[in-house]
């Protein structure tokens, strides 16, 4: 490599808690990377921004940034009811982009920011970064190599203190279904993603969904809000493979568990847990095959690690970044298609479709 490729980061400011624990140490601790541009919703935190992260540029406006000659990639580190506009305005630019999930707030926004890539050949990336995690990648490859033999079923809990009935300001939009980022589309689209990358796609599926709580809390201000999204989400089904599937995913419980996801071979087990949820946090697994009497600890081997030792951390929310970032930077410069783009976004949303339709009509839905 001889030349490192210059990011800007829209939402890259210093009050953007995501970008600055995730994004911003992940460009800055890659060698293939620089961070050349940020872009908030001011001048003056636009600078602020800039200093504090050692940027060179600092903008208020995303074309800008999108068209200046030292920004070679842009990621888009904002609200999901904003991402929309942003795509389209770094599209003529004509360079990479790296978006968070959910794409878009629907669907069709979905599908329109791929059809402007895809006429622009223009290399994408999706932040459904459970996919790069060692123990996710890991588990899909003892699942192709035959660990548990043939896979019967699989199911996935996932249950969380938060999306249930309080909150602060600043995650307020999470509660309004019109602004398409809540508990089904960010968390169960991060982990219903992870899920089927590893164990396979559903062929079928039946949902149920329901709303345990009318309105949330704003603790920091005081303030009570309706809530228009549900906190309670059940998936079954039938995968590709044949394989019984079954998810079920919560807000609002007081003591959460994380995320289980077991899956049952006729030649063995497997058991992955995550203390929030799949996307970040360390994984613990177990596993036992054909000749093991019980299930025992399984070590990811080191090749699965490809982020420096310095964003391997306990949390794994920068280390699992860092892994869509260096295998990026492998895609735009070989051409290659290593890590998760718009049109896998597109699949996950149409999928996250399926569910909610069989949960309003409460009919099966077949993909």
């Amino acid at each position: 490599m001889t030349k490192k490729i210059r990011v800007g980061i829209i939402g890259g400011s210093v009050n953007n808690g995501w970008a600055n624990s995730t994004h911003i140490p992940a460009v800055q601790h890659l060698e293939e990377y620089e961070l050349t541009a940020v872009a908030t919703s001011n001048k003056e935190s636009a600078a602020k921004s800039a200093e504090a992260f050692k940027a060179t540029h600092g903008f208020d406006q995303i074309e800008e940034l999108a068209q200046h000659p030292d920004v070679d990639m842009v990621v888009v580190s904002i609200n999901v009811k904003e991402h929309y506009h942003a795509v389209k305005t770094v599209i003529p630019a004509g360079k990479p982009i790296y978006s968070e999930w959910p794409l878009g707030s629907t669907t069709e926004e979905a599908i329109e920011m791929q059809k402007w890539v895809e006429e622009h050949q223009i290399p994408t990336a999706i932040g459904l970064q459970a996919r790069q995690a060692p123990a996710i990648k890991y588990v899909k490859d003892l699942l192709k190599e035959g660990y548990v033999g043939k896979v019967l079923s699989a199911q996935l809990k996932v249950s969380m203190k938060g999306m249930g009935g309080k909150a602060d300001k600043s995650t307020a939009y999470l509660f309004d279904h019109t602004y398409g980022g809540n508990l089904l589309t960010i968390v169960g689209g991060h982990n219903i993603d992870a899920f089927t990358y590893m164990v396979g796609d559903f062929a079928e599926l039946s949902a149920t969904t329901a709303q345990q709580y009318a309105e949330v809390e704003l603790e920091d201000i005081q303030k009570v809000i309706e809530k228009t999204t549900d906190d309670q989400i059940l998936v079954t089904g039938k995968l590709t493979n044949g394989a019984a599937a079954s998810i079920h995913i919560q807000g609002g419980v007081k003591h959460q568990t994380g995320v289980t996801i077991e899956i049952f071979g006729d030649q063995g087990t497997i058991v992955l847990h995550a203390p929030m949820t799949i996307q970040f946090g360390s994984h613990d697994l177990l596993g036992a095959s054909s000749a093991d009497a019980e299930l025992q600890e399984l070590t990811i081997p080191d090749t699965y690690y490809s982020a420096p030792d310095s964003l391997q951390d306990d949390s794994g929310m920068v280390l699992n970044i860092a892994q869509v970032y260096r295998a990026f930077a492998q895609d735009i410069q070989e051409g290659t298609s290593l890590v998760s783009n718009f049109a896998d976004a597109v699949k996950v949303h149409k999928l996250i479709d399926a569910i909610q339709k069989s949960a309003q009509t409460g009919e099966r839905q077949y993909l």
